[in-house]
């Protein structure tokens, strides 16, 4: 049988659904080193394209619009049809999607058959297993590429696929001159910028409060109040557990504007010695500029959100804070990253959904200093 050639691949949902999906693109570009990958998503998450090579063009789509007509639908199926693709990939799983794959005429259809009209519809349905590290979910669809490579008996992976993550040179460029034009100096910086090679004695420590607006939508509140932020900043800044006191760094998105905004407000009011910190928020050009400036630093304090999916392709330290999620389904198990996490299982999911994350300050701090100061072997 010929490899195909000109393949399409749909995966909707935010930017973390997509570096999350990022393993699965990784195997199909093995079993068909030659083909073209054009990935179709969400307008909100095509920054992914900045953080992989494993896309050869992207298609965005408004699968959230509502409301959704069928004259959408169809200018959906238009835009697939088009396309002229030979095999199509898609995490959608529902009847409807696998409706939309027959429809589009593309002679091999790879999905979930999730459902009776998959099963009948896809020409290679896939078991759907959301009970696991969503990389390997996603990264699952991949065994109904089989018949591209006979020689190989396809299987489940037995490891956890980590997203790999490419941070670009202009991006490094970029990050390196937001650095000095806000005045921050540090050893490893000076070493990239042309001084001399000297050992890190400073911990760099980024925070990024925000999380997908989309989330916030659905009333999935996986937030932390401003004011926990704010007196973890404070605590992190005057810490002399490490040696020098470290440098706190905080980076956001538009989609974290609100809670940027109310950390700066409480922080000018607190009085607090912050000489240390500095606000990058808004100040990164993208997900490329963000990914280089995680790559500098050695520790990423966030909640369940897109740059925590980052920070884990850029294997760097975490401490991830969880409210209503399950850690076990978005997150790796890996001594470089500690979990914090509050799930009342006692309650009702959609109580949970609005409680957002309850964990105390001291906490998030002392774990911070602890994964800092321990061994960063896996």
């Amino acid at each position: 049988m010929s490899a195909p050639k000109n393949v399409l691949t749909i995966n909707f949902g935010g930017i973390g659904d997509e570096i999350l999906f990022l393993p699965a693109l990784k195997e199909l570009r093995a079993i068909l080193p030659g083909a073209k990958i054009t990935l179709l998503l969400e307008p909100r998450s095509r920054s992914v394209e900045q953080v992989t090579d494993l896309i050869d063009a992207t298609i965005a789509f408004d699968i959230k619009k509502r409301p959704l007509l069928p004259q959408d639908l169809l200018q959906l199926l238009k835009l697939i049809r088009q396309g002229g693709y030979d095999l199509v990939l898609s995490s959608g799983s529902s009847p409807q999607v696998s409706a939309l794959l027959f429809l589009s005429g593309i002679p091999v259809r790879v999905g979930y058959g999730s459902n009776a009209l998959a099963k009948l519809l896809l020409t290679d349905a896939v078991a759907l297993d959301r009970e696991q590290y969503a990389g390997n979910m996603y990264h699952d669809l991949t065994l109904g590429l089989k018949k591209y490579r006979p020689e190989q008996n396809a299987q489940k992976s037995s490891q956890v696929l980590i997203p790999e993550i490419t941070v670009k040179e202009d991006s490094r460029l970029a990050v390196q001159k937001l650095l000095q034009d806000s005045g921050i100096r540090f050893s490893a910086l000076d070493s990239m910028t042309g001084g001399a090679a000297v050992k890190n004695l400073e911990k760099i420590i980024l925070i990024h409060p925000g999380t997908s607006a989309m989330a916030v939508q659905k009333g999935i509140i996986k937030t932390w109040p401003a004011e926990n932020w704010l007196t973890l900043i404070g605590q992190l800044c005057q810490s002399e557990e490490l040696g020098p006191k470290p440098i706190v760094l905080m980076a956001g998105g538009p989609d974290d504007s609100q809670v940027i905004a109310q950390i700066e407000e409480q922080l000018q009011k607190s009085g607090l010695p912050t000489a240390n910190f500095y606000n990058l928020a808004g100040k990164t050009r993208g997900l490329s500029d963000l990914a280089a400036l995680m790559e500098l630093c050695d520790l990423i304090v966030c909640v369940d959100s897109a740059p925590m999916h980052l920070a884990v392709g850029l294997d760097k330290k975490i401490v991830a804070l969880f409210g209503p999620t399950d850690p076990a389904k978005l997150i790796p198990q890996s001594n470089r990253f500690k979990v914090l996490a509050d799930r009342p299982a006692d309650q009702p999911r959609s109580l949970i959904d609005g409680l957002g994350v309850r964990l105390q300050p001291y906490i998030v701090y002392r774990s911070s200093m602890d994964l800092l100061k321990a061994e960063s072997n896996r």
